[in-house]
C-alpha cells in the first residue's frame, strides 16, 4: 500500500473538527485562524496529490488504499483516485478554504459552525476518493449531516429549517435507491465459487454478466441518487431554498463542490460502471438536462432576489456538466468535467461578491439598489468580470468548458446542441440583466437601508478576490492546465466503455 495520503487528505479536516470541540476555553478568534490554517494545509495536501498527476500519462486509481473489514460481504475500506478524482479533491479543498476564511464574523456558536464546515468537507472527499461502493454510500450519507445542521441553524432566513428538512427528505429518498442497487450488484454478480464484492473495479467487471434489463435497473437506482444531488429537473425543488437559506459560505460549498457529487456519481457509477446502460439512457438523460439548462435560466430571468438568482442560475449550469457527460464522448466529457472544475471556482466567487453587496447595503433585493457604479466602483467591476465569466465569455474560464460540451452535444445530436445553446443565450440576458440593474439602473424609491454609508472593497477582500479572478481567467486561457491532466483517463475510460458496451 502507498503512504496513506488519500485517507490524510479526507480525514484531516475531521481531526480539526474534533480539535475544534476539544480545545478548551479559547477566543473565537483564535479559533478561527485554527481553521484557517487547517484548511490551508489541507488545501497544500491536495495539491501535493495533484501533482502527481500533472503530467497527464497515469490512469487508472493510484494511491490505493484497502483495509479489509467484512471480506465476506466484499465490505472494505478502500479509498483511490484518479486524474478527475484528484482535480475534484483539490476543488473541494480550496472552495473550503475561501468559504471558512469568509466564516470570520459568525458569532453564533462558531467553534461548532467551523467544525461542521470541516465534517462536511470530509463527506465531500470521501465521496471522490472511494473506490469501493459501500465507503462511497458511508460518506455521501455523511455530507447529509453537517449540511443539514448547517443550513437549518444558522440559515439566514425564517424559512432555513424547512430548507434543511427538505434538502434530507429529497436527499434521503435518492441515497435508499442507491444503497439497495448496491446491495443487490454486490449479490447478483457473485461468480460461481466466488464471494460478493462492493470492488468498483472488481464490480466493472463482473457486471457484463448481468442482463440487460437488471443492469437497466440498477442504474436508474444509482440515477436516483445524482438527479437530486446535481440537481435535474424535475428534482431539483430543494436547490434554490437551500442556497437562498444558507450562509453565504455553506452556498459556496453547496454550489461549488456538493452539487458535483453528483454529476460525478453519474460519471463514476453510471458511464463507468454501466456503459452499455448509459448509452441507452443517454436521450432520456440529456433531455433532462437540456430542460434543466432551459428551466434554471428561466427561473432567474423572474427573479428579484440576487442570490435566488445566482441558485438558479447554478441549477442551469449543473445541467450543462450533465449533458457533457451523456453525450459520451471524449469531447463532452472532457467538457463536463472542466466545467466541474470552472463552475465550482466561478459560482462559489458570486456568491462571496453577493455577500460583500449585501453586508454593505443590509439586502439582496434587486428592486432596492440602483446605479451602484459611481460609489462602489470596484465591487462593480468584480461582479462585471464575474458575471461574464457565469456566461461563458471567451477569455475567461467557463467558456471552454461549455464549448467543448456543446461540441460533444452535438456530435451526440445536434439537436441536443441547439437548445444548449439557446441556455447560453439566456445565461447572457440575465447575466446582463442583473449587472445592469444593479449597478447601472436608475435609483429606486426606496434605497436598501444602509447604502448611503456603504464603502467600497477593502484591501482584505481584494486579497481573496484578486487571486479568484486570476485563476479565473488563467483557466480561460490555458484550459489545458485542468483537461490535459485528465484527457488520457477519459480516453481510456471511454475505450473500455465502448468495448464492454459492444460486448453485451
Amino acid at each position: 500500500m502507498d503512504f496513506p495520503l488519500v485517507s490524510l487528505i479526507i480525514f484531516w479536516p475531521l481531526l480539526g473538527a474534533l480539535l475544534l470541540i476539544a480545545l478548551p476555553k479559547v477566543p473565537a478568534r483564535s479559533l478561527f485562524w485554527l481553521s484557517v490554517f487547517w484548511s490551508v494545509v489541507e488545501f497544500g495536501l491536495s495539491i501535493g496529490l495533484l501533482i502527481t498527476f500533472a503530467d497527464g500519462t497515469k490512469t487508472g486509481f493510484h494511491w490505493n488504499e484497502k483495509l479489509e473489514w467484512l471480506k465476506a460481504l466484499g465490505m472494505n475500506y478502500q479509498v483511490g483516485v484518479d486524474s478527475i478524482s484528484a482535480w475534484l479533491i483539490v476543488l473541494t479543498t480550496f472552495v473550503t478554504m475561501i468559504a471558512m476564511f469568509s466564516s470570520s464574523g459568525v458569532q453564533d456558536r462558531p467553534r461548532i459552525y467551523w467544525a461542521w464546515i470541516l465534517v462536511l468537507e470530509t463527506g465531500i472527499l470521501g465521496v471522490f476518493a472511494a473506490t469501493n461502493l459501500l465507503n462511497f454510500y458511508v460518506f455521501w450519507e455523511v455530507m447529509i449531516i453537517p449540511a443539514y445542521f448547517l443550513i437549518g441553524q444558522w440559515g439566514v432566513t425564517s424559512e432555513r429549517v424547512k430548507s434543511a428538512v427538505r434538502f434530507v427528505l429529497y436527499t434521503l429518498a435518492g441515497s435508499l435507491l442507491m444503497l439497495l442497487a448496491m446491495l443487490a450488484l454486490a449479490f447478483l454478480t457473485v461468480p460461481a465459487g466466488g464471494s460478493p464484492t462492493l470492488d468498483l473495479v472488481e464490480l466493472r467487471s463482473r457486471i457484463a454478466g448481468l442482463d440487460s434489463t437488471t443492469q437497466a435497473w440498477l442504474f436508474l437506482a444509482f440515477a436516483a441518487a445524482f438527479v437530486v444531488k446535481v440537481p435535474l429537473f424535475p428534482f431539483q425543488a430543494w436547490q434554490p431554498d437551500a442556497y437562498a437559506d444558507a450562509p453565504t459560505p455553506v452556498t459556496m460549498i453547496l454550489s461549488g463542490v456538493m452539487s458535483k457529487t453528483g454529476a460525478y456519481g453519474f460519471l463514476r457509477f453510471g458511464v463507468l460502471l454501466f456503459p452499455a446502460t448509459s448509452r441507452d439512457f443517454a436521450p432520456l438523460i440529456c433531455t433532462l438536462a437540456l430542460i434543466t439548462i432551459i428551466y434554471g435560466a428561466v427561473a432567474a430571468l423572474g427573479q428579484r432576489d440576487l442570490k435566488r438568482l445566482l441558485a438558479y442560475s447554478s441549477l442551469s449550469h449543473t445541467g450543462f456538466i450533465v449533458l457533457g457527460i451523456f453525450a459520451l464522448n471524449q469531447q463532452g466529457v472532457n467538457g463536463a468535467v472542466l466545467q466541474m472544475v470552472n463552475h465550482g471556482i466561478t459560482t462559489p466567487a458570486l456568491f462571496l461578491a453577493l455577500a460583500a453587496l449585501s453586508n454593505r447595503t443590509g439586502t439582496t433585493e434587486i428592486a432596492f439598489m440602483g446605479s451602484l457604479e459611481s460609489r462602489m466602483p470596484r465591487l462593480g467591476a468584480l461582479f462585471l468580470i464575474l458575471s461574464l465569466a457565469s456566461m461563458g465569455l471567451p477569455g475567461l474560464n467557463q467558456f471552454a468548458g461549455e464549448f467543448l460540451i456543446i461540441g460533444g452535444a452535438w456530435d451526440a445530436s445536434p439537436i441536443y446542441a441547439v437548445v444548449a445553446v439557446v441556455g447560453v443565450v439566456l445565461a447572457a440576458w440575465y447575466a446582463m440583466r442583473m449587472f445592469q440593474s444593479v449597478w447601472h439602473g436608475p435609483k429606486p424609491t426606496q434605497e436598501a437601508p444602509n447604502l448611503d454609508k456603504a464603502p467600497d472593497m477593502q484591501p482584505i477582500e481584494l486579497a481573496v478576490f484578486v487571486p479568484l479572478v486570476l485563476l479565473i481567467v488563467l483557466l480561460g486561457f490555458a484550459p489545458s492546465l485542468v483537461t490535459g491532466v485528465f484527457d488520457s483517463t477519459v480516453r481510456e475510460w471511454l475505450s473500455s466503455g465502448i468495448a464492454i458496451a459492444s460486448g453485451r
